[in-house]
Parts: structure tokens; sequence; C-alpha cells
């Protein structure tokens, strides 16, 4: 009996010790706000740029872990967002387009959403997390269904539509409107009461969230309330200085974008071919500046809230974006390439415990999110994921936990460090082309330098480095790691 008791009140003893250990580290009822941004690049205050009016993304990153060299894995939304949620890598057969689905690329793979319900969580999915609101949908406690990305507000906007400019099935609007609205018109502003009310409910009933809110702004349309509009003088929006295809550069590099077809086919008042004229290309420019305040204007009133209900301290707080976005750089608007603009994005964790008002030099790729969500609330992470986890950056900003990162579109894959941006093209087991850019002297990457006869070693390393990844990934992660 003695033998018993004793049993009985060292397992106690255990259990008391690991909440008390659990509660000191964070992981006890740590909710995660997983902030997700569509089509955003890093123009902003806070990465060093004077462009657009950010506060709040600023103040976010002054209160955690700015990463300055964030990448996305692919640069279109549908594969990107499945590659993210589910941890595994794209490739030339999973998740390579915008339709992507993780249910149907990896089936049997484990997303994020279904882990953390699984580990007691509620987990909420409102605005724009994956392509299609139903894709993984079961493993959500709570789905909005999803975005809506052109929910004009403007009458001119709502005239034409009735006037049947918006063609067949009503899928073609104007690129951009700024109407005299407040900031809760748009569906992004829906989205930001709802996830705040949400909260509110979870705090009552004191249930740890996995809450995933996504902006629609700024893709394209570019809407938001004038204000946002005004933060901004037209005359001085600056126009790329580069739209031009880059010097050597292969015929795929240019037209694997199909010509930007996303902008042309979907949107009212836009050349069927050809550069846009100066003003149109300082319209969308304005625009998408302005799409960015707003998000921002949003995400602080999400943040303030999650402050205002004392839920900050057992928090994580992430932010990032799908991918980048061209703004008129080599003729390009949207994404979809291995360019510099389309794949680098803001990322931003700020996490009790670690890091603030920091920022790290360490190259990181969108799949290493999984395995850091897991580590920092305690969740064993699948074994065939592919990232890396980020707590040791988090840690300590100067850790190098990666020097270089993998991403694709399509026919091109590239890998890209400090110094080079090497991109090949492959359609099927058929070989394309190459570029490569120095990015010390050429971060535009106007000049690929890689048919020179001096940077043959160079393009046989990351030709090499290429090839080990591409092999990699081409393999099921779920049958071999």
């Amino acid at each position: 009996m003695k033998k018993l008791i004793k049993h009985i009140l060292l397992i106690f003893g255990l259990l008391l010790s690991s909440h008390f250990i659990n509660a000191q580290t964070g992981t006890k009822n740590h909710n995660i706000l997983f902030i997700s941004v569509d089509d955003f690049r890093p123009k902003i205050n806070s990465y060093g740029e004077s462009q657009m009016i950010t506060p709040n993304i600023d103040k976010l990153a002054s209160e955690g872990l700015q990463f300055n060299n964030a990448f996305t894995n692919i640069a279109v939304c549908g594969a990107s967002r499945a590659s993210i949620m589910t941890g595994i890598r794209p490739s030339q057969k999973r998740f390579n387009d915008y339709t992507s689905r993780a249910s149907k690329d990896t089936p049997n793979a484990i997303s994020l959403n279904q882990l953390f319900m699984e580990n007691g969580y509620e987990t909420i999915s409102y605005g724009k997390i994956y392509h299609y609101p139903n894709d993984t949908g079961e493993y959500w406690s709570d789905n909005d269904g999803g975005a809506h990305q052109a929910d004009y507000q403007d009458p001119k906007a709502q005239e034409r539509k009735r006037n049947g400019e918006f063609g067949e099935h009503g899928r073609k609007g104007p690129a951009f409107e700024y109407p005299e609205v407040d900031d809760y018109a748009y569906n992004d502003g829906k989205v930001t009461q709802r996830a705040l009310d949400k909260m509110k409910a979870l705090k009552a009933e004191n249930k740890p969230f996995f809450m995933a809110v996504g902006y629609v702004s700024p893709h394209l349309p570019f809407i938001q309330p004038k204000k946002y509009w005004d933060l901004y003088d037209h005359n001085e929006v600056p126009l790329a200085d580069n739209a031009y295809q880059p010097e050597n550069s292969p015929y795929i590099a240019m037209h694997a974008q199909h010509d930007n077809a996303e902008l042309r086919n979907m949107y009212l008042d836009i050349p069927s071919k050809g550069l846009l004229s100066d003003e149109m290309s300082r319209n969308l420019v304005h625009g998408y500046y302005a799409s960015v305040s707003y998000m921002d204007a949003l995400i602080g009133d999400l943040i303030d809230g999650l402050d205002a209900m004392g839920l900050r301290d057992n928090t994580t707080i992430i932010l990032w974006s799908d991918h980048g976005f061209f703004l008129g750089e080599h003729g390009f608007w949207c994404k979809h390439s291995t360019f510099y603009e389309a794949i680098k994005i803001p990322f931003i964790i700020s996490s009790p415990g670690f890091a603030k008002n920091q920022t790290t030099d360490s190259f990181t790729e969108l799949v290493d999110v999984y395995p850091t969500l897991c580590e920092l609330t305690g969740i064993t992470p699948p074994e065939y994921i592919h990232g890396e986890s980020l707590t040791t950056v988090m840690e300590n900003p100067s850790v190098n936990l990666k020097d270089e990162i993998y991403t694709r579109y399509k026919q091109g894959e590239a890998v890209v460090d400090k110094n080079y941006s090497y991109t090949e093209f492959f359609q099927g087991e058929e070989y394309l082309g190459n570029m490569l850019y120095d990015l010390n002297v050429d971060l535009k990457q106007n000049t690929d330098i890689s048919k020179r006869a001096e940077n043959a070693a160079l393009v046989d390393k990351y030709s090499k480095k290429l090839k080990v990844m591409r092999d990699f990934v081409n393999k099921d992660p779920l049958k071999e790691k």
C-alpha cells in the first residue's frame, strides 16, 4: 500500500513538474496567431525600404524577430499555401500550380490544422489560408469559407457590373478602386472583426487556439478605402526602372509568366499585350501601396485586440506571405517566377521568451514554419516534413540555420544564397536553359551572367545543388524521407 501511495505521489509530482515546465517555456496552452498576407513583397520600412506606409507591421517587427532572407518555396498561391500547411516542398508533380490542393497532392500528409486539432487546439480559418477553403476543411473547428477577392464597393464599379462590362460570370472587374468607405466595408475588414470576436469567445472558454487569419490585400484587385489611397502622392509614386528583359536571359524566363495572364485576363482596362502605359502602371503601383497600408491597419487592429484581451504573453504571432509581387520589373506584374521580386517575402515571428526588436540574415523558407510551430507548442511533428525549426535562430539571431534556399515555378527551379540566384528550366526531362545573377552587384537581376566563360565553375556548382534537390523533392516524402 505504501509503495502504491508513493508511486501515485511520484506520478503526481512528475505531472505537476511537467505542468510547471511547460508553462515556463510557453508550451502549455500556447496560442498561435498565424497571419497570412497575399502577394506581399517586403518594400517596407522595417526591411529598409520606405516606399510603403506600414506602421503596424514595423511595430510587430520591433516586438519580435524579422527574417531578412525569407523566401517562398513556390511563387504561386495555391501551391505555396499547400506547401506551408503540410511542411512539404513543391516539385514538378506536387504543389506546382495555383489549383494545388494539399488533400489531393499529398492525401496522407498531416496538415498543420489537422495536427493542432488532434492536439486539443481550436483551429480557426478566416479569410484566405488555403487557396480552396475546403482543402483539409474537416480539420478546422471554424472556417468562414475563405476569401472574397473582388468585393467591389465603389458605385462606379458596381454600375459597370450592372452594365455587363464584367463579362461572362462577372469575372472581370477593375484592377483598382478607392471609394469613401470605412475599414470594415471590404471582406478583409470583416475577417478582422470575425477574428477579434472569436478571440474573445476563446478567451472566455480558456481554449488554446491555432487561429489562421488570411488577408487578401494586396492581391489584385487593389481595393481599399480612399484614405489609404490618399496616403500617397500619385505623381510621386515610382515606376520600375527596368521594365525590360534581363540581358542574355533565356526566352523561357520571360514567358513562363504567360505574359502577365493574371492581370490581362481578369481585369478591365488592361491591354491584351505589350507594356502598360506609365499612367496605368502608376495607378497599379499606387493601388498596391494603398492596399498594403490598408492591410497593415487591419493587422494593427488584430494585434491590438490580442493585446487588449491579455493574450499576447501566451501567443506566438507569425506573419508571412505566400510569395512576392512584381510591380513592372522586367515588364512583369503579379508573381509566377523565380526572380527575386516574386520569391522574397516578409516574415516575422513574435513569440514569448524569444528575440525581440532584432533581425536575422539566416536564410529561411516557408517549409520551416511547420516544424517551428510544433517546437514552440511542444507538439511532435511528422517525420517526413522537409523544413527545419527556426527556434535556434529565434534564441540567437546571429545563427545561420541555412545558407541557401530552393524555390521553383512551373518549369523553373532555383537555388538562392547571399551571392547568387541560379535557375534552371526543364520541361519534364528536357533542359530548356538557365540563368545566373550576381546579387552583390545586380540585385535587380538585369544581366544574366550564366553564359560567361569565367562563370562555368559557378554554374556547375549551383547546377549540382539543384540536381540534389530535384532528386530529393521528386520522391514521395510519405514513403521515403
